[in-house]
């Protein structure tokens, strides 16, 4: 495994905007897939959230571009809006002063503007595919020069009604690309698909690396609140996370949580299906930039979104299935920092988080708010059975 960028023969300045990131090592991931990809193969990655996924495919991209040809040469896909802005934020990142163009397309943008900026001929498109597709039926945009396509969560992508729209975004470009998929979790069905579109894909599955990493601790605190609400306020008041998200399973409670919030003195906003676009974009800036400490939302944003330097997990809801679980974990403790994930329960819902943290061999702890700290649970108890003696 290589211990540095320079040992994958990358530019030279993608190596030092990512120093300039303080990325210099790469992860697992990286180092397994990219010499494939630059060898001109197709690859099929599998590996959890948070290991460095996009810059695997997004780094033999960049190295691959020529930045005299002004057309399109690389091409992402993605299931949703958020993610290919994330994409498209990392993607800027990495080409930093240099002549190198990226742009992304998505669903819920002026278009105008968009076919607009597309008149600088970008050499790296991150797109959702519905918008892509309409785009290319308007004739604004040649696919010959794509070299090659990267498909982020591909799961999602081949579902949501999405799959008939990435296969023609696929049949509208050269048969001779390249063709890479990158995912946290890959079904059976999504496997056949990549398998017929691809030429003799190299696997990379890195299952046995540990789901989340382990800077990241698992708690869970019993609220005997009226509303766990109340026993979140308490928390924060306690801990001052600098950053957290707070996750709830129905889109439709979010706002009502955001109101019970705010009345309790926090500084937050949410996120949920009907949110605004320009809302949105405006709560996520706030909150990556410090101004905002605290964000609700749902599952339908913890895939593929690098909500940044966040602290703090909070559980009101248990998700309704483990990978689930996972994937609002990896939010915090990216890229080997620490991270914490606390699970507000009430009495009943005890067994049932201590069912999904065994099937995801993760040790949770119990902790209490005894006299503004918050404690371990065990060491009370073996306080008190010392005490007794």
């Amino acid at each position: 495994m290589s211990k540095k960028f320079n040992d994958l023969n990358l530019k030279q300045f993608i190596i030092e905007n990512l120093e300039a990131e303080g990325i210099t090592n790469p992860t697992e991931i990286q180092a397994q897939s990219i010499p494939f990809i630059l060898e001109g193969k197709d690859v099929i990655g599998k590996a959890k959230t948070g290991t460095g996924k996009t810059l695997s495919y997004l780094l033999p991209m960049i190295e691959k571009i020529d930045h005299e040809k002004r057309e399109l040469q690389m091409l992402v896909l993605a299931p949703s809006r958020e993610l290919s802005l994330q994409i498209h934020r990392e993607a800027e990142q990495v080409i930093k002063d240099t002549k190198i163009t990226c742009m992304s397309l998505v669903e819920g943008m002026n278009i105008s503007r968009q076919l607009d900026k597309l008149k600088s001929k970008p050499q790296l498109i991150i797109a959702t595919p519905g918008r892509l597709l309409h785009i290319i039926g308007l004739k604004k945009l040649k696919m010959h020069g794509v070299k090659m396509i990267a498909l982020d969560e591909v799961d999602q992508i081949l579902q949501q009604g999405l799959r008939e729209k990435v296969n023609a975004v696929i049949s509208s470009t050269l048969k001779d690309r390249q063709l890479v998929s990158f995912s946290a979790t890959l079904s059976e069905e999504a496997l056949t698909t990549l398998r017929d579109i691809m030429k003799s894909p190299e696997h990379i599955s890195l299952d046995r690396a540990k789901p989340i990493p382990s800077k990241i601790e698992h708690l869970y605190i019993i609220s005997k609140a009226p509303k766990k609400t109340e026993t979140l306020a308490e928390l924060t008041h306690v801990l001052k996370p600098a950053k957290s998200l707070v996750f709830i399973n129905k889109n439709e409670n979010v706002d009502r949580f955001v109101k019970e919030l705010k009345s309790l003195g926090l500084a937050v906003a949410g996120i949920q299906t009907r949110t605004k676009n320009q809302d949105r974009q405006h709560y996520l800036s706030s909150f990556n930039n410090g101004k905002l400490n605290v964000l609700v939302t749902t599952d339908i944003f913890t895939r593929g979104m690098d909500f940044r330097n966040v602290s703090h997990i909070f559980n009101m809801d248990l998700p309704l299935n483990p990978v689930d679980y996972l994937h609002r974990a990896g939010r915090t403790g990216r890229m080997n920092t620490n991270g914490v994930v606390y699970n507000i329960v009430r009495d009943r819902e005890k067994f049932i988080m201590y069912k999904m943290m065994k099937q995801l061999n993760i040790d949770v702890k119990a902790v209490s708010i005894v006299n503004q700290k918050v404690v371990d649970v065990d060491k009370i108890i073996k306080k008190k059975k010392i005490n007794k003696k």
